[in-house]
């Protein structure tokens, strides 16, 4: 237990490494994105305006910090601090006429980087895995890879690296993101340790939905390999590992209701490709059977592909969901709250 009475909730910062503790001082806002895929995006707020050390009067406050600095943004917790997101100002904005000048700092991680290099190539006789480290090199990122080593010709035409990154992977239903400053490419794992949330305590407010549009009994991928003039076709109909409880597609056959889909893109090239696709588009339906948002008071150790385990809900409800997108948000109104949009494939019916 901390022997502190009283935690601070708010913000610590570093810019390039150095401390900067005005800046605490002298925040309004702050909202850090924490998607499951893509990249992560900050903005802070700030009073640009006030008396330095050694002054006689009132002048602005940050011209030193500039385009391309980096800024670490850390949350105290009971034991130390948590590091919520780290990454370069790529945007700058200055507000006046509403009291003091206010300036506005727009932050991307390192992710913003791979969206700069754009090329039109291909990449021959290379797994996705392979694909992950060779663009990742390039930006200067170590890479953490486990989605397919089965080899096949990539065209990267008049893309960013970025986007052809993330239209490869959507095929395998892989998110990517920055972890750790690395460069993050395989299935979600479950959370060894995941944050206890109550409907009727901790969170905040809870909003949840069990929803039957939009999903398949099961996914059939059809194709074409050319290399053995044949034709592939592979069909999913349950997740793997199968869930404890219901999931959408057993819901569906005890009502009698019908829900083949045939996905004609991305077209698969073999049968190991007819596999993957069908599984990727099956289970990207499935895990959002119940899905919903979740608002708590500030838990700093919280981002995108962790679980929280949620009770206080309905018995049907109760159970571990992941989050698929949180936004941590800070102003001196509310505080420290954290805002998660999470889901689960099953539910006890």
């Amino acid at each position: 237990m901390n022997d502190t009475a009283f935690i601070s909730t708010r913000p610590i910062f570093k810019v390039d490494d150095e401390p900067r503790d005005a800046l605490q001082d002298s925040l309004v806002g702050m909202v850090v994105n924490l998607p499951l895929n893509g990249c992560a995006h900050a903005e802070l707020q700030l009073t640009n305006w006030g008396l330095t050390e050694g002054a006689e009067e009132p002048e602005f406050l940050y011209d030193d910090i500039g385009l391309g600095s980096e800024i670490e943004i850390q949350m105290p917790t009971d034991d130390a601090t948590e590091t919520i997101f780290r990454g370069d100002i790529t945007g700058i904005e200055e507000r006046y006429g509403e009291g003091s000048p206010t300036l506005v700092l727009l932050l991307q991680d390192k992710l913003h980087q791979l969206a700069r290099l754009r090329h039109s190539r291909s990449f021959e006789d290379q797994s996705v895995d392979q694909l992950v480290q060779t663009i990742a090199q390039e930006a200067g990122l170590r890479a953490d890879a486990n989605v397919s080593a089965a080899t096949a010709i990539w065209h990267q035409i008049n893309e960013s690296s970025l986007a052809f990154l993330l239209r490869v992977l959507g095929r395998f239903d892989i998110a990517l993101r920055l972890t750790d400053n690395q460069l993050r490419a395989r299935p979600e794992e479950p959370d060894p340790q995941p944050l206890e949330l109550d409907a009727q305590d901790s969170a905040l407010q809870v909003r949840l939905v069990a929803d039957l549009n939009h999903q398949p009994t099961n996914t059939r991928v059809l194709g074409y390999n050319v290399a053995t003039a044949s034709e592939v076709d592979h069909e999913v109909s349950a997740l793997s590992p199968a869930p404890a409880d219901t999931t959408a597609a057993e819901a569906l056959d005890q009502l009698s209701w019908s829900g083949e889909e045939v996905v004609p893109q991305p077209f698969a090239r073999s049968d190991a490709e007819a596999q993957a696709f069908a599984e990727a588009h099956f289970n990207r339906r499935a895990r959002r059977f119940v899905h919903g948002d979740v608002i708590c008071l500030g838990e700093a150790a919280l981002r995108s592909g962790r679980e929280i385990e949620l009770s206080g809900v309905s018995p049907r409800l109760r159970g571990t969901y992941r989050i698929v997108h949180c936004v941590h948000r800070f102003d001196n109104e509310t505080g420290f709250e954290t805002h998660l949009k999470v889901n689960r494939p099953d539910w006890s019916s």
